[in-house]
């Protein structure tokens, strides 16, 4: 099944392809309104190659979105198999991941947050008569945290307030082991309960989880050509005191500086204990 959908990069012309199973992604970086109309050309040959692979294409689950930041995109209305695609709108969930025309990660931190804490509340319903805290904080790890974790190489957030966001999952939690262990600590300081069960943060593991990617990244472990080549070391011509193992391109704007390779590069280059 994989082969023949691979396949369907063959009948794009102008377009790149994203495939993962039978979910499809055609895609063009659109500087004109020619560039509009050799995307829909891809699009109005895509049809027959499913067709002549006996595959039908749901037209109803199909969404169109433009990713910019531009103040005035360049928009079009394309049209697959002779329907035209609903617009996705201000966002769309896929894959696990929801997406803004932005691509900024804030509505998918609202969507993990409150689906995280709703299972929080579901957990602490559930285990009112537990009383060991290695029973609570093995639920707790299996159900709650992987919600605010899935995929955070791509969305790790920078600012203060998304990072408080995700980590008021966390605290929620211990806050509940607190009154449940009868543990004293201050309100707002749960870094005793933190060491009692063993825990990190939220923040401290998406930085250990983003060094962990990268280095699988450059074992081989991960195989993705495509983000290896966006990996360049930094070879001196003579010797310096800068012991930086990658060089970081010149990021013009903070949104470059916290994309996902440049964020994993720069966390690299300060931890002297990444390549020992």
């Amino acid at each position: 099944f994989s082969l023949f959908v691979n396949s369907a990069s063959s009948t794009l012309k102008h377009s790149k392809l994203l495939c993962f199973a039978d979910d499809m992604k055609i895609f063009l970086e659109i500087n004109s309104v020619d560039d509009c109309l050799k995307l829909q050309d891809d699009l109005n040959s895509f049809p027959a190659w499913a067709e002549s692979l006996g595959l039908t294409l749901n037209i109803e689950k199909c969404r169109s979105m433009t990713f910019t930041r531009c103040r005035s995109p360049i928009t079009h209305i394309y049209s697959l198999n002779g329907s035209n695609l609903i617009p996705a709108g201000s966002s769309i969930c896929d894959l696990g991941f929801t997406f803004t025309p932005s691509l900024c990660p804030r509505a998918h931190i609202d969507r993990v947050t409150c689906k995280a804490l709703k299972v929080l509340g579901f957990v602490k319903r559930i285990s009112s008569d537990f009383k060991l805290s290695s029973s609570l904080k093995e639920i707790y790890c299996a159900l709650v945290r992987p919600i605010v974790e899935y995929g955070s190489v791509v969305w790790d957030p920078q600012s203060t307030d998304a990072c408080l966001q995700l980590e008021r999952v966390q605290r929620k939690f211990l806050c509940y082991m607190k009154h449940s262990l009868n543990v004293n600590c201050s309100p707002h300081d749960y870094t005793p309960l933190l060491s009692l069960l063993n825990l990190s943060s939220l923040a401290d593991r998406r930085h250990s989880n983003n060094l962990y990617f990268l280095n699988k990244l450059l074992t081989g472990l991960v195989d993705s050509p495509s983000l290896l080549s966006l990996i360049n070391f930094r070879v001196p011509a003579r010797s310096t005191r800068n012991n930086h193992p990658f060089l970081i391109p010149f990021c013009t704007t903070s949104y470059l500086k916290n994309e996902p390779i440049t964020r994993m590069l720069k966390l690299a280059n300060e931890d002297p204990l990444f390549l020992s």
